[in-house]
C-alpha cells in the first residue's frame, strides 16, 4: 500500500470529511507514471470517475496556457498592453499601461472583483455572482480603472476574466472553443468543458441528446470504507482493489463517450444545496471550467511531461510553470502564469493552484522534479468561519487541508 492510500484510509478527519452528507469527494494522484484514485465507498447515481465538478479557479491555469500558446503562435506577446488586444480600450490609460503578463501574474493592481460586479452581485442572485456580468460591464469597469505603478502581487478574478476575454477578442475564437481545440481535445480530456452562457460546447451538445441528467443526487450514504479505482485505458497502470477494478471497467466503458458525464450537485458547508455557477464570456477565464477526476489527473500528467500526446503543448506548459514574478522571495514563493510556485526544503519546486465556487472546491499540485502530482475535487464549499476553525485545527477539513495532507504524504516519498 502506498503512503497516500495509507494516509487516506487511516486519517480520521479525512474519513469524517469524506462521509459528510451529500459529499462526493474524489482524489487522484500520479507517482512516477502510476495513477491512483480514491473515493468514498457508497451507493450513488453517478460514476465517480466521470462525474463532473466545477473546478473554479484552476481554470486560470488553462487561461494562462492560452496566453503562452498564443505567444508562441505570434498572436500576441506577454509584454503587449491590453489596448493592443481590445481596440475599444484605446482611450484607457490603464489599458495602455497594463500588460498581459501583469494580468497573468496578478500584478496588475486590479482588485479581486470589479466594483461594478460587486454592486451587481449585491442586487442580483448572490449565489450565482457571475451570471449577469457581461462584456459591456467589463469594458465599463476597465475604462474607470486608474493607472497603477509598482503594483504588487494581489489575486484578481477580475484580472483573469479580463485576460481570457481579451485573448478571445484578439484571436476571434470563443474561449470555450479555443480550450477544446488547443487543450482538452489534444489531451483526450473528453469530459471537460468551459461552460459559457450562450456558447454550446461539444460536450453539452452530446448531453442534450441523451437521457443523462446534468445533475445527480446520492441515493444513500455508505460506510467509511475507501478504495482505489483504475485509470482510463490510455493511462499507465494503476494500483487497485477488486472493487477498484470493477469501477475501472465502468470507466473504460464510458470513457469513449461524453454522454456519460454528469455534473454533480454542489453544497454549502452546512449541506445546503447551492446552484451551479454560470459565466458569461466576460469572466469565464477566471473559473468556468467543469471537469472530472480522471481528466484532471490527465492534466497533471501533461504538466509533469508524462503525457504521450502532449509534446506540442510542452513548451507552453513550461512557460506557464516558469517563475514570472516573485511573491515572497524569503519563503521561496513565486508565480508563473497562474501557477503558484513553492520551493521545498529538498530544493525541488511544487506548483499548485486551488479553486472554489459556492458549492465546489478543488486543489491541484505537481512536482516535476519528483515526477508526482495530485488532484482533490469536492462538491462541498467552505465558509469563512469554517476557514478560521481550520486554521486553529478545529472543525471539519476543507479541500485545501485535505490536499495538504495528500501533498505531505506524496511529496515526502
Amino acid at each position: 500500500m502506498d503512503t497516500v492510500t495509507q494516509m487516506l484510509n487511516q486519517h480520521q478527519k479525512i474519513a469524517r470529511w469524506a462521509q459528510l452528507p451529500h459529499h462526493a469527494p474524489a482524489i487522484g494522484w500520479i507517482v512516477r507514471g502510476e495513477r491512483f484514485y480514491w473515493t468514498p465507498e457508497r451507493e450513488t447515481e453517478y460514476e465517480p470517475l466521470t462525474a463532473q465538478y466545477e473546478i473554479g479557479s484552476i481554470t486560470k491555469t488553462m487561461t494562462a496556457y492560452r496566453l503562452a500558446r498564443g505567444e508562441q503562435e505570434g498572436l500576441w506577446q506577454a509584454s503587449d498592453t491590453l489596448d493592443k488586444l481590445v481596440s475599444e480600450l484605446a482611450e484607457s490609460e490603464f489599458a495602455r499601461s497594463v500588460t498581459l503578463r501583469q494580468l497573468a501574474t496578478h500584478t496588475s493592481g486590479l482588485a479581486r472583483l470589479a466594483k461594478n460586479q460587486v454592486l451587481m452581485s449585491m442586487k442580483q442572485d448572490k449565489t450565482n455572482p457571475y451570471a449577469a456580468y457581461t462584456e459591456e460591464h467589463l469594458l465599463e469597469a476597465v475604462r474607470e480603472e486608474k493607472l497603477r505603478s509598482g503594483a504588487k502581487h494581489a489575486y484578481s478574478n477580475y484580472g483573469y476574466g479580463l485576460l481570457g476575454w481579451a485573448m478571445s477578442r484578439a484571436a476571434g475564437v470563443p474561449a470555450s472553443q479555443a480550450l477544446n481545440q488547443e487543450l482538452f481535445e489534444p489531451l483526450g480530456m473528453s469530459h471537460t468543458e468551459m461552460a459559457i452562457l450562450g456558447e454550446e460546447t461539444s460536450l453539452q451538445k452530446v448531453n442534450s441528446n441523451t437521457d443523462v441528467g446534468r445533475t445527480v443526487v446520492e441515493k444513500a450514504s455508505g460506510g467509511a470504507t475507501l478504495h482505489l479505482t483504475e485509470s482510463q485505458p490510455d493511462s499507465t497502470a494503476s494500483k487497485t482493489t477488486s472493487k477498484g477494478r470493477e469501477a475501472g471497467k465502468t470507466a473504460r466503458q464510458t470513457a469513449s463517450t461524453t454522454s456519460q458525464a454528469a455534473l454533480l450537485p454542489g453544497f454549502a458547508p452546512g449541506g445546503r444545496p447551492m446552484p451551479h455557477w454560470d459565466f458569461t464570456s466576460a469572466m469565464a477565464g477566471a473559473g468556468a471550467v467543469r471537469s472530472t477526476i480522471t481528466d484532471m489527473l490527465t492534466y497533471v500528467e501533461a504538466q509533469l511531461g508524462q503525457h504521450a500526446q502532449a509534446a506540442e503543448l510542452e513548451a507552453a506548459f513550461l512557460e506557464c510553470q516558469k517563475e514570472q514574478a516573485s511573491v515572497a522571495p524569503s519563503k521561496g514563493v513565486g508565480i508563473g502564469y497562474a501557477w503558484m510556485r513553492s520551493m521545498r526544503k529538498d530544493g525541488t519546486v511544487t506548483h499548485w493552484h486551488n479553486g472554489a465556487t459556492y458549492g465546489f472546491s478543488s486543489f491541484m499540485a505537481f512536482n516535476r522534479d519528483l515526477q508526482s502530482g495530485f488532484v482533490v475535487l469536492s462538491n462541498r464549499g467552505v465558509s469563512f468561519s469554517g476557514q478560521i476553525k481550520q486554521m486553529l485545527g478545529l472543525g471539519e477539513l476543507s479541500t485545501d487541508r485535505a490536499a495538504g495532507l495528500v501533498g505531505e504524504a506524496l511529496f515526502s516519498v
